[in-house]
C-alpha cells in the first residue's frame, strides 16, 4: 500500500476530496453511478438558467401525473436494499469474529494453553 503525501497543513482541498470519494467509488463498484451523477451535474451547470427552471417545473410535473412514481420508488427500493444488505454484512462479520473468538477460547482451554491464530 501507498504512503499518502501530505499536505503540510492537514486540510484536504476540494480535488483530493474528489479523488477520495471516485476512488472509495470504485472500490465499492458504485463508480458507474457516480459518473452518472457527475455527467448529469455537468449538464445542469452548462445550462441556461431559464432552462434548468423549466426542467425542474417539468420533472414536478411529471411527479404529479404520478409518471415518475414508479422510477421513483424503485431507486428508493435498490438504496433500501443496499443499506440492509450491507447492514446484515456488518452483523454477520460480527458474529462471525465472535464465533471464532469464542471457539479459540474453548480450544485453549481444552489444550489448557494459547493457540496462535491461523490468520497470519
Amino acid at each position: 500500500m501507498t504512503k499518502r503525501r501530505s499536505t503540510g497543513n492537514g486540510k484536504i482541498g476540494f480535488w483530493q476530496a474528489i479523488r477520495d470519494i471516485l476512488v472509495m467509488s470504485m472500490n465499492k463498484g458504485q463508480f458507474p453511478v457516480a459518473l452518472i451523477g457527475l455527467v448529469v451535474i455537468c449538464f445542469v451547470f452548462k445550462m441556461p438558467e431559464k432552462d434548468v427552471s423549466k426542467l425542474v417545473f417539468e420533472l414536478l410535473a411529471l411527479f404529479k401525473s404520478l409518471h415518475l412514481v414508479g422510477w421513483t420508488l424503485g431507486v428508493v427500493t435498490s438504496i433500501g436494499w443496499l443499506l440492509h444488505s450491507k447492514h446484515q454484512r456488518r452483523m454477520i462479520n460480527k458474529e462471525m469474529a465472535r464465533i471464532s473468538r469464542e471457539r479459540n477460547e474453548k480450544q485453549a482451554k481444552l489444550l489448557e494453553r494459547e493457540l496462535r491464530s491461523s490468520n497470519h
